[in-house]
């Protein structure tokens, strides 16, 4: 599965399906793992020139925070999340969008 501190450092947009918990292995590494980070996966459908992929796995807490309200409304599920990054390492500042789909999309 992407990561979403792969994935952000490009723009993209996906419709979320669905999420729920995961630990999160280091990259390259497999479960069970002592050093795995506690996670959420997005179960999503690519749009607007995001990576190919079925899933997200979401470590970064202040992206978990962002979500947190959507998530456990179940107001994300069919919506479009669209982002942008700014900066490197621990100045980097995530912009997340979310809203509803547009046609053609």
């Amino acid at each position: 599965m992407d990561r979403w501190s792969q994935i952000v450092r490009t723009r993209g947009a996906v419709m979320i399906q669905g999420h729920h918990a995961i630990d999160v292995p280091p990259l390259n590494q497999e479960l069970p793992n002592p050093l795995a980070r506690p996670g959420i996966r997005l179960l999503v459908i690519p749009i607007g020139g995001a990576p190919a992929t079925p899933a997200i796995d979401v470590t970064s807490t202040a992206v978990q925070a962002m979500l947190e309200g959507w998530l456990a409304t179940g107001a994300h599920v069919g919506k479009r999340l669209a982002w942008r990054t700014l900066g490197f390492g621990v100045r980097r500042r995530d912009t997340l969008h979310i809203r509803p789909m547009e046609f053609g999309e």
